[in-house]
């Protein structure tokens, strides 16, 4: 019969997990995140996903923290990917908000233009169709050293 100590070497080796927040899976609004982070020749930068995690930083790790802490103390059962997939959300969820917040700086007036031609009288940033605001999903894998599809065009 286990004890306390191999059910703890149990539940810890269940912590192990991997996740991935953005349009995951979604090539065209990964693309699309990306100019929308970096800017490109003719757009400037508008941040979402980095200021949405520099931003929570501190409560992502906290909320980590509290769900181990959890785990560790028989308070619940919870595996790394389930508490990875939780918190996970919570950042999706903000960078949603962010790409809905009209992040600066404004559209350019030929931009407002192409899109009053295509019927979108909105001045929003970042949202015309809503395609990459719906792409912004979380997935999560089992094991911290799971490997990620990168084809290497980003750089670390």
């Amino acid at each position: 019969m286990p004890d306390a100590f191999d059910q703890l070497i149990r539940d810890v080796a269940r912590l192990s997990a991997s996740a991935v927040v953005g349009a995951v899976d979604d090539e065209e609004n990964a693309t699309k995140l990306a100019y929308s982070e970096f800017g490109t020749r003719t757009a400037p930068p508008r941040p979402t996903l980095s200021a949405a995690t520099d931003r929570l930083a501190r409560p992502i790790n906290d909320a980590i923290k509290r769900r181990v802490v959890a785990v560790l103390s028989a308070q619940r059962t919870m595996t790394g990917e389930t508490i990875l997939g939780e918190v996970g959300g919570m950042l999706a969820e903000e960078v949603r908000d962010a790409i809905d917040g009209n992040t600066a700086p404004a559209l350019a007036p030929s931009t407002l233009a192409a899109r009053r031609r295509r019927g979108n009288f909105s001045a929003r940033t970042l949202v015309d169709t809503g395609k990459m605001r719906l792409a912004i999903k979380v997935d999560t894998k089992p094991g911290a050293s799971a490997e990620w599809p990168d084809d290497g065009d980003m750089v670390d």
